[in-house]
């Protein structure tokens, strides 16, 4: 994990490496002999999706890696963004419109808030700046695959938490198990 490194250029070295085979992808190239790329260049073959929208997730883990403050934000919305952009265009199977992208993006990008506010982000945990949930649009509800309308609950309970001082629940708590199948199964 990015965050545990010891090494920080170490880190720098694989991230550029996983770009560049994300990048060699897109292009049509045969995957590198490594199983979880040739695991992810089959489905994204199989489902026609542009792998090259995964390459600015590098984006939201070097500032973990480099010197100075990092923005949760920006952060979260480069790593949770293209992200469940991919997933939702994967689920979909289709290209997104403008509203499904801006709402894959909404998601991800609190997705990605709700993993810098549970920690572990090891030495840039410090260096982590206004980590206060922001107000952030919800996205709508009935855009979303049930796949991300699960991991968007979760985000949105910590949030909800967060916002009136409560606790994190624990990540494998029973009611977090309950409140991802809701909203998987489209309950809420």
């Amino acid at each position: 994990m990015v965050a545990e490194v010891r090494e920080p250029m170490l880190a720098e070295i694989r991230l550029a490496w996983w770009r560049e085979q994300l990048e060699a992808l897109a292009l049509g190239k045969p995957p590198a002999p490594q199983p979880i790329l040739r695991a992810l260049a089959d489905a994204a073959r199989a489902r026609a999706i542009d792998l090259a929208g995964l390459m600015p997730i590098e984006e939201g883990f070097l500032p973990l890696l480099t010197e100075g403050p990092v923005v949760p934000l920006e952060l979260a919305a480069a790593r949770g963004g293209p992200l469940f952009r991919c997933l939702m265009t994967a689920a979909l199977g289709r290209p997104l419109t403008n509203a499904e992208a801006s709402d894959a993006t909404a998601a991800g990008t609190r997705w990605g808030l709700a993993q810098l506010w549970r920690g572990g982000w090891g030495l840039a945990e410090p260096r982590l700046v206004n980590l206060d949930p922001p107000r952030f649009p919800n996205p709508a509800r009935g855009v979303l695959p049930a796949s991300l309308c699960a991991l968007d609950a979760l985000a949105a309970d910590d949030w909800a938490r967060l916002e009136v001082g409560k606790p994190l629940a624990r990540a494998a708590s029973p009611a977090r198990q309950w409140r991802m199948a809701r909203a998987a199964l489209g309950s809420q």
